[in-house]
């Protein structure tokens, strides 16, 4: 099909003379898919659209391969059930088809402020912290709901895909005699290196773009967001949670430093000192497309709150959890 130029706000029209059937251009409106989706699937990766989140919609007709330079897009947002205000309903925006088939490309950084770009060769360049998610509808048949009306609701059959992996930080002193006994501890940021900066993702694939040979893992991610547990006042033994953040997938032998920034107080004698220093861990860890990973750090304090010994536990949301303390000892 050749098109004639348009703004991105007009539908779509023919470059010949247009079809009498096509009739005037029909605006869609998405039924968001809403499952359960069972976190002890290990190969399931889907998730649900919250309430407020946007996605970005590029259509092209049915069959195309080319697919750098889509017919129209546009921005989705996803609205509260009619019947339950506390889950997803609909979304709505303004994308406008004539009759015909199509097929529908839909993806998001599961995000309320932001979507991701196509660029001109159909693919998207992702980073750390964005959480790429997407979805597609083939050979959708775009006609009126009803006949004299001008829009068609759209029912989403599953749920987006999530390429990265999330992961969260808890940090704690050790539950145990302590050498040094620390008297507050707060959390700075848990930094992550050893990772890949960007990876593509080209539409109407199922994976990411094999990164290169001489691609290499130099980037980092840092974790600064934690909650209200994270203050000086708040029991030292008991877990700061950090903010989820989603990551690009890791190999398994590919390393992953963590530098546990802290501030901790201390008895030294009598006087209570202060000390902000990072404590390191390393480890080979995979970590898998649509996996939720909890990696929870605990510290044991000598001397003058020497940075000497830092323990990593991994909680897997597909696995059973992991209680020692002892895995990936640095």
């Amino acid at each position: 099909m050749l098109l004639a130029g348009c703004s991105a706000g007009d539908a779509v029209l023919p470059d010949a003379e247009p079809d009498p059937e096509s009739g005037e251009p029909v605006t869609l409106t998405f039924d968001m898919y809403s499952a359960s989706v069972t976190r002890t699937d290990a190969a399931s990766t889907s998730e649900d659209m919250a309430i407020g989140k946007i996605f970005r919609i590029y259509a092209f007709p049915a069959g195309s391969t080319s697919l750098g330079t889509p017919l129209d897009s546009k921005n989705y947002t996803v609205q509260p059930s009619e019947a339950d205000a506390s889950k997803p309903g609909k979304a709505t925006g303004s994308l406008t088809l004539y009759r015909g088939t199509y097929d529908l490309y839909l993806v998001s950084y599961n995000s309320s402020t932001e979507v991701p770009e196509l660029d001109s060769s159909g693919a998207f360049t992702v980073s750390n912290g964005k959480d790429f998610m997407y979805t597609k509808l083939e050979g959708i048949v775009v006609q009126p709901d009803k006949t004299g009306d001008n829009t068609m609701l759209v029912s989403l059959p599953k749920p987006f895909t999530r390429m990265g992996a999330q992961m969260v930080t808890t940090v704690k002193a050790r539950n145990s005699m302590q050498p040094v006994t620390p008297t507050a501890l707060v959390v700075n940021y848990v930094k992550v290196s050893g990772l890949y900066g960007s990876f593509v993702y080209k539409l109407n694939k199922t994976s990411w773009e094999t990164p290169t040979a001489t691609t290499v893992a130099d980037a980092s991610y840092s974790f600064e967001k934690f909650d209200s547990n994270n203050t000086l006042e708040y029991d030292v033994t008991k877990e700061r949670t950090s903010d989820p953040g989603v990551l690009l997938p890791v190999g398994g032998t590919q390393k992953m430093k963590f530098d546990v920034n802290l501030t901790v107080k201390y008895k030294d004698g009598s006087e209570t000192k202060t000390s902000t220093d990072s404590y390191f861990a390393t480890i080979e860890k995979a970590l898998l497309p649509g996996m939720t990973y909890q990696f929870d750090f605990s510290l044991t304090f000598y001397g003058a709150i020497v940075p000497s010994d830092l323990t990593l536990a991994i909680r897997e949301w597909t696995t059973s959890n992991l209680t020692g303390e002892d895995l990936g000892k640095d």
